[in-house]
């Protein structure tokens, strides 16, 4: 494959600690090792990093908002304990999402430019935000090959709240078939994803899945200290690492499960404990504060990615949450939870996360099943689940999901001819 002059065009970038960063700085980084002269344009609302070599970060009408307020840069999510899970309010008026306002005619006119200056062969452009793309069809009309990433899906499952009227909803569905349907290439994260872009016409996407990059895994001789203070050796440690968010991760039914296990076997409950390590709602934290007794759910709060992934390996058991309703959900976490070599509960059945786990051996129930749940408990306390199978990761590992987005940019630009 002959190396490619390529512009990634992301809005999650480090050093935003958002898990939205993890997929586009790993296909930056390894698209690099292949060979390809890889840029990346982003936003400057999170700040720089020293020696920001190869990224090009644009003006953000976020970073002038947190400016207003004394702030030099926007705090990502995992920057503080909790966190308020309410869209902005402009989300429920602009279509497709604010940034379409606030940071992508910036990012337009700043891909443009770098065009002029020393041409690319193609361009890559990841969503969310979906505004994104405006970008990759600015660069598309110029003759410039154009790969739609889609890591969520746009009108599928949407994290985006849903618009009050109908003639925004129209819009909305009309941007999409209009802006992935002009790409010369769409890929997604997962098969449903796609397969609903395939129904409806809109696009034939390729799956790349997320996958899991080598280079974050924590030193061996690290990991003791880094999660030291943090589970209690008396009992049977089942870690959670991340944010639920409001959508794909209510986690009620799972505190009713625990709740439910305690009460039919106190015994053995009195043996589990639940270790949460991310940010939560104020609702969330009420709900982990409730009386679970015997059994014992920890918040361990927001954690430093190091610490989190030493955690991870530290713990006999690690818990997966997606709920059905998320059925494309195959998130960067459970690829985090494979390199640990941990077994894993999941609470994923309908989901691709959820038939991944079930597929390699693991334990996998549905997320809005009480009484589901209360056994799966039982079964990590009494007899935890195998590990997954060494081989597991292999296909998800990078740089495989970097080699497979190479061969689309390949095959974008023989389309684009």
């Amino acid at each position: 494959m002959s190396a490619r002059r390529i512009l990634l065009v992301t809005y999650f970038y480090p050093p935003s600690r958002d898990t939205g960063v993890l997929r586009p700085a790993a296909m930056a980084k390894y698209l690099r090792r292949l060979g390809h002269d890889v840029t990346v344009l982003t936003t400057s609302a999170y700040g720089e990093l020293p020696g920001d070599e190869g990224v090009v970060r644009t003006a953000d009408a976020q970073r002038w908002r947190a400016k207003a307020r004394g702030a030099e840069r926007v705090d990502a999510l995992y920057d503080s304990d909790t966190y308020a899970g309410r869209p902005h309010p402009l989300s429920r008026i602009i279509v497709p999402e604010p940034l379409v306002l606030a940071w992508a005619p910036f990012a337009r006119r700043a891909a443009l430019r770098l065009h002029r200056e020393r041409p690319f062969d193609a361009v890559i452009t990841t969503s969310p935000p979906e505004s994104v793309h405006l970008v990759g069809r600015a660069l598309h009309r110029r003759g410039v090959a154009w790969v739609a990433d889609v890591r969520d899906g746009w009108t599928f499952e949407p994290l985006r709240p849903r618009f009050p009227t109908a003639a925004q909803r129209r819009l909305d569905e009309r941007l999409e078939r209009r802006w992935l349907g002009d790409a010369d290439r769409v890929v997604c994260v997962s098969e449903p994803a796609a397969e609903d872009l395939r129904a409806r016409g809109v696009a034939q996407p390729v799956v790349v899945a997320n996958g899991w990059d080598p280079d974050l895994a924590p030193a061996d001789t690290a990991d003791s200290a880094q999660a030291t203070g943090l589970l209690d050796p008396e009992r049977v440690s089942l870690v959670y690492t991340g944010r639920f968010g409001s959508y794909g991760r209510d986690p009620r039914a799972l505190v009713e499960g625990v709740r439910l296990f305690a009460r039919d076997d106190p015994e053995a409950a009195a043996r589990l404990e639940l270790v949460i390590a991310g940010p939560l709602t104020d609702d969330e934290a009420r709900l982990f504060a409730g009386d679970v007794a015997p059994a014992r759910i920890t918040v361990a709060g927001s954690l430093e990615r190091a610490r989190a992934l030493a955690l991870q390996r530290e713990a006999e058991a690690l818990l997966l949450v997606a709920q059905p309703t998320r059925s494309q959900l195959l998130n960067i976490k459970l690829f985090e939870y494979l390199a640990s070599g941990r077994p894993i509960l999941a609470l994923a059945a309908g989901t691709e996360a959820g038939r991944l786990v079930a597929e390699i051996g693991g334990t996998n129930v549905r997320a809005d099943d009480p009484a589901a749940i209360a056994t799966a408990l039982g079964d990590v306390v009494r007899r935890p689940p195998d590990p997954p199978p060494t081989d597991a990761l292999a296909p998800y590992t990078y740089p495989a999901p970097a080699e497979r987005l190479a061969a689309v940019v390949e095959d974008a630009i023989v389309a684009a001819g």
